[in-house]
């Protein structure tokens, strides 16, 4: 009678553990279903030059959250955010911070970019992110990311944070908000934060906010909202995309080629007795209303695209060189985009010293061959 006892009593017993890791199961939940249909390269084009996603890996983002793993929750919105941006482009890149030490032993990873964007590479980098674990180190994250993949870019770029902002042991937020000041210094105005919050915690919420305020231009989201199709839609078009024109009709052929205000007897303009400085690819103030006057010529023809095409001096190397012009030639693309000239009509081409207008043996010459030059297509 005895052993029967015991044994019903065991039977209650399993039967009774098993309910609860049902009723356990049953807690969590599924991510909301995503079908969001990525953007069509038809009718959008890229609102900016490059960007990276910095993801928090830690151990914090391993626990839950309104029923689902908060580390989960970041790399669906990853996912979903890669699903549905088209390729125009730019350039991409995806960091993380923290991670189990099966994943690495460091703090910080770059495992994709900076390169031209490719939905496929990027989603198989994001594949090797698959446990959280280690500690907080999101400052050490920024500061990486400022001497490794966007030590040398140019233009538009957006720094995406997905994390639940949770602090390194006792480290205070200032730390971080240092290390993302100083990453706003490096890349200037032409960068913009995009924190994502994954969670509620309270100083992880001042945290991004704080975060967003540094770039002035970003905005902070919720990722329970950026798990939806509509949350995701409207994030990818506010950070990534500007809705493309539509395409003018062309004026009727003129007989000769349109002549265009400004230019030089070549049929170019020169950014001209505003050279750039040595080793410098910033604009001289003295050639704002020359870039002006070429913007508005610009507007009035629409069918005129331009190669915009950066020089240098002879000095240094020709891989060094090489990428000048080009910062150069994106300076002035810049320019004239920030003047309502649509980027797909101005293309970037850097020639460094291969083609000299004038002798790199003198001071003068020298400072000639540092120059910009727009050429005019589509004339006719």
């Amino acid at each position: 009678m005895k052993s029967l006892s015991i044994k019903l009593f065991t039977v209650l017993a399993i039967a009774f553990l098993l309910s609860g890791c049902y009723a356990q199961k049953e807690k969590i939940k599924t991510l909301p279903a995503f079908t969001l249909a990525p953007f069509s390269a038809d009718d959008y084009v890229s609102s900016i030059d490059n960007f990276v996603i910095v993801l928090d890996a830690s151990s914090s983002m391993g626990k839950s959250y309104m029923g689902n793993e908060k580390f989960d929750m970041a790399t669906q919105i990853v996912s979903r955010m890669n699903q549905a941006l088209p390729e125009l482009g730019q350039n991409g890149a995806l960091r993380s911070f923290g991670h189990s030490p099966a994943i690495s032993d460091k703090n910080t990873v770059l495992f994709y970019g900076m390169e031209k964007y490719s939905t496929t590479a990027l989603g198989e980098k994001l594949n090797m992110i698959y446990e959280a674990g280690g500690t907080s180190s999101m400052q050490k994250a920024l500061t990486a990311s400022g001497q490794e993949e966007l030590n040398s870019v140019s233009g538009k770029t957006a720094v995406i944070i997905i994390s639940d902002g949770q602090p390194d042991y006792s480290l205070e937020s200032a730390i971080t908000l240092k290390a993302a000041q100083a990453l706003k210094d490096q890349l200037g105005p032409g960068l913009c934060y995009y924190p994502v919050l994954v969670g509620d915690d309270e100083k992880g919420t001042v945290l991004m906010d704080d975060i967003a305020r540094i770039s002035e231009c970003g905005f902070v989201s919720n990722a329970d909202t950026l798990l939806t199709n509509a949350g995701m839609a409207k994030f990818v078009k506010d950070v990534f995309l500007a809705k493309k024109p539509k395409v003018q009709a062309a004026p009727a052929p003129a007989p000769a080629p349109v002549a265009l205000k400004g230019t030089n007897a070549q049929g170019i303009w020169v950014v001209g007795e505003t050279y750039f400085d040595f080793d410098k690819s910033v604009i001289k103030p003295e050639a704002f209303d020359y870039l002006d006057e070429i913007a508005d010529v610009l507007k009035t023809h629409p069918q005129v695209n331009v190669k915009v095409q950066g020089h240098t001096d002879s000095t240094g190397t020709k891989a060094y060189n090489d990428k000048l012009s080009i910062r150069r030639a994106q300076a002035v693309k810049t320019y004239l985009m920030d003047k309502g000239i649509h980027g797909y009509r101005l293309i970037l081409e850097g020639f460094g010293f291969s083609k000299p207008a004038a002798t790199n043996t003198t001071d003068k010459g020298r400072s000639l061959n540092r120059r910009v030059e727009l050429h005019p297509m589509n004339l006719e």
